[in-house]
């Protein structure tokens, strides 16, 4: 096949053409790969990294602290700073729409999002990089957000309650 594919390539003198003749485009299917298929994780809304459109769990290596995706405290109306990779392995819960306004634990979120796989944060520095944007950019996101600052780890904790 690969001697076939050079054999094919190399009787062309425009690439363009070539490429262009193609069944798949390969700037679709690099796309597509790169993009991934669109959806968010359903706390933080980083993209699903699984590429295409064919995967059964949605998944993302770094998640990011869940008030980068909007959620906040109910009670205080701040940006949440944790991330929803240690609360769905927690005592915590969540409130929002997909709930149809009820608590629901963190730890079941699969059986509100059972197209999302949500592993605890092995990758220490990379999740480490968004805390640090959350905590740089906090008024700006809380201003665009239309939300409070959040608490950033060195100032105290969050609630045990929180809202999308």
């Amino acid at each position: 096949m690969d001697e076939q594919l050079q054999e094919e390539f190399s009787k062309s003198e425009d690439i363009t053409e070539t490429v262009n003749k193609l069944p798949t485009k390969p700037q679709d299917e690099l796309f597509n790969r790169v993009f991934g298929c669109g959806q968010q994780c359903p706390f933080c809304k980083v993209p699903c990294e699984a590429g295409g459109k064919k995967h059964i769990k949605h998944h993302a290596a770094v998640h990011r602290p869940q008030g980068l995706g909007r959620y906040r405290i109910i009670d205080t109306q701040k940006l949440m700073e944790t991330m929803c990779t240690t609360d769905v392995h927690g005592e915590r819960q969540f409130i929002c729409a997909d709930t149809n306004g009820e608590w629901h634990p963190y730890k079941e979120y699969s059986t509100i999002y059972p197209d999302w796989l949500i592993p605890p944060d092995y990758t220490r520095e990379a999740s480490d990089y968004w805390k640090y944007v959350l905590v740089k950019y906090n008024d700006s996101f809380a201003q665009e957000y239309n939300a409070k600052p959040a608490d950033v780890p060195e100032h105290g904790g969050a609630s045990q309650r929180n809202k999308h």
